[in-house]
């Protein structure tokens, strides 16, 4: 992928999280993923046991799971020391991301 479109996607992540429209963190992430908002994961490119027990599920559910970001680039974006998951809540900012990460 492009430099300028990854820096495009963390601009989108950076305004959901303005908007409230994400879920920061593995708690949150499996909440939302409860409640059935969650429409795009941002994944570090570690693998944990999380995502492994998680990926089924959210395939299953029409949940892309995406590993655009590492660790360190999430946690840049979202100003934190550490973080691994990221949910994307909201059908537009899903949908404007998903035509970013296509180009």
């Amino acid at each position: 992928m492009v430099k300028e479109s990854k820096e495009k996607v963390a601009n989108m992540l950076r305004l959901a999280r303005k908007a409230k429209a994400v879920s920061v963190g593995r708690i949150a992430v499996e909440r939302s993923i409860k409640k059935s908002e969650t429409k795009l994961i941002f994944a570090g490119k570690k693998e944990n046991n999380f995502m492994r027990k998680r990926a089924e599920d959210c395939a299953s559910k029409g949940i892309k799971i995406s590993h655009l970001f590492d660790d360190s680039e999430l946690c840049t974006i979202f100003g934190r020391q550490k973080l691994t998951l990221v949910a994307v809540v909201d059908k537009n900012f899903t949908k404007g991301i998903n035509v970013i990460l296509e180009n």
